[in-house]
């Protein structure tokens, strides 16, 4: 696609605040990347148009673009630099949204998914039916059998929800539901593949054991322990990432 194609593209992308950094910049092409509105392949435009665009200084264009390049989302040629879509895109979204939030804002979002989570255990121990704790069973069994990143993320919220749905309650699965799509992907994101498989595989079998037990205090405290666990993982990979780029 011509570079005048490109420049339209992201015309259409919401504004930068004003005096964002390369970091803000980076996130925020490297979302535009990972969502489509930059296709694979299509070229950006060089140093002072992009900056132009972007309502950035010409340095902090280069920047960003050095970032991107370190990240394998852009790559040289001739015709200057190029994207590359990611393999997975939602995990780049989720990076370029993590670089949004601050820690704070992760623990706010850790206090209310875990509550969400927690109730909706807590009520599937007293509401769900045999055929409902059978479907979770199976959707935990594909979580444990499953190889990658993607398949894992995917069958983990799906369980989520399904457990908010047994819960019988439409406003805790319309909850989860809006907090799988907020903070899904991003609790993937801290090192994704070193995220272990067996461990969440088992917490996964525990909450289950204690909702057909009709256990439901312990399937809350459960359900809470392995948000809250996700998230905290996250905040230190926030962390980490921040003092990353610190250094460079």
């Amino acid at each position: 696609m011509p570079v005048d194609d490109t420049l339209r593209s992201l015309r259409h992308w919401p504004r930068l605040p004003a005096r964002a950094d390369a970091a803000t910049v980076a996130a925020r092409l490297a979302e535009a990347i990972a969502l489509g509105v930059l296709p694979d392949g299509e070229p950006l435009p060089r140093g002072a148009d992009l900056a132009a665009l972007l309502g950035c200084p010409d340095g902090t264009a280069r920047g960003a673009l050095g970032e991107l390049a370190r990240d394998g989302l852009v790559i040289a040629s001739d015709a200057g630099p190029l994207t590359c879509r990611p393999a997975d895109p939602l995990l780049v979204a989720g990076v370029a949204r993590l670089r949004e939030l601050g820690t704070h804002e992760l623990r706010e979002i850790s206090d209310q998914h875990s509550a969400v989570a927690g109730a909706a255990a807590l009520l599937a121990a007293e509401r769900a039916t045999t055929d409902e704790i059978d479907a979770l069973r199976g959707l935990a069994a594909d979580f444990a059998a499953a190889t990658t990143t993607a398949a894992r993320r995917r069958l983990d919220g799906r369980l989520h929800i399904e457990i908010a749905a047994a819960a019988q309650s439409s406003r805790l699965t319309h909850q989860e539901i809006t907090l799988q799509a907020e903070t899904g992907a991003l609790r993937w994101l801290p090192w994704a593949e070193a995220i272990p498989h067996s461990g969440e595989a088992e917490q996964h079998a525990s909450i289950l054991s204690a909702i057909a037990a009709g256990d439901g205090f312990r399937a809350r405290a459960l359900a809470e322990e392995h948000v809250r666990a996700g998230i905290r993982r996250l905040v230190e990979f926030r962390l980490w990432s921040a003092a990353r780029r610190c250094a460079r």
